[in-house]
């Protein structure tokens, strides 16, 4: 079983109103994630930061998507991948945000194609650095570590899967789609506008 958790409990302090339910090309953000992953997974879940934002995305989502409140206070990524991950049902569970708009069905089935047998799947871009929220984690050895994360009060969601011996670290060059398009997160009004043109664009 395969589940993917999609993290919609942050502040949005950069937009200042809850940028998963914004409209981007007459649907809300969340939806391009959400509608991606559904077909390809046995489980979707929506991790937020309150029983408020529950109530609205239980309204806009189709009733086979799970939503979960943070067991924890903070907000932080990482709290949410810790709810989510609690509640996944699946051994492997793909990560991400509820603003990246452009993922695609080849480099989720890559992730969970390298990541079986071990404790995760990351891509790695030319400096060095992970992208966390288009990953897919090993359920209990990530639970595990996330859990020891927050008690350390490290919340750098990063952490989890560096900190873990034994995960698959994929080079964004052998990915067969534009990486930038891949991991574009709408997380300002600019960067909103800049996708509603490349979703009209493609749509035209």
């Amino acid at each position: 079983m395969r589940s993917a958790v999609v993290l919609a409990g942050g502040s949005s302090r950069r937009l200042g109103y809850d940028k998963g339910l914004r409209a981007l090309a007459g649907r809300p953000l969340v939806s391009y994630a959400v509608d991606t992953l559904r077909p390809l997974l046995d489980e979707v879940m929506l991790v937020v930061g309150s029983e408020a934002q529950r109530a609205s995305y239980r309204s806009i989502l189709p009733a086979s998507v799970k939503v979960s409140v943070d067991l924890y206070k903070g907000g932080s990524p990482l709290v949410g991948l810790i709810t989510g991950l609690t509640s996944a049902g699946g051994d492997y569970a793909l990560v991400t945000g509820c603003d990246m708009p452009f993922i695609s069905t080849g480099p989720v089935e890559l992730l969970f194609s390298l990541a079986e047998g071990r404790d995760g799947a990351v891509f790695l871009k030319p400096n060095g650095w992970i992208e966390p929220l288009l990953a897919v984690y090993r359920v209990d050895t990530c639970l595990a570590e996330a859990m020891r994360l927050l008690r350390a009060d490290d919340l750098r969601i990063r952490m989890v899967l560096r900190n873990l011996r034994d995960v698959a670290y994929v080079p964004v060059s052998s990915l067969s789609v534009d990486p930038e398009l891949l991991f574009f997160d709408a997380d300002t009004e600019e960067k909103l506008a800049d996708a509603e043109r490349l979703i009209m664009g493609r749509d035209a």
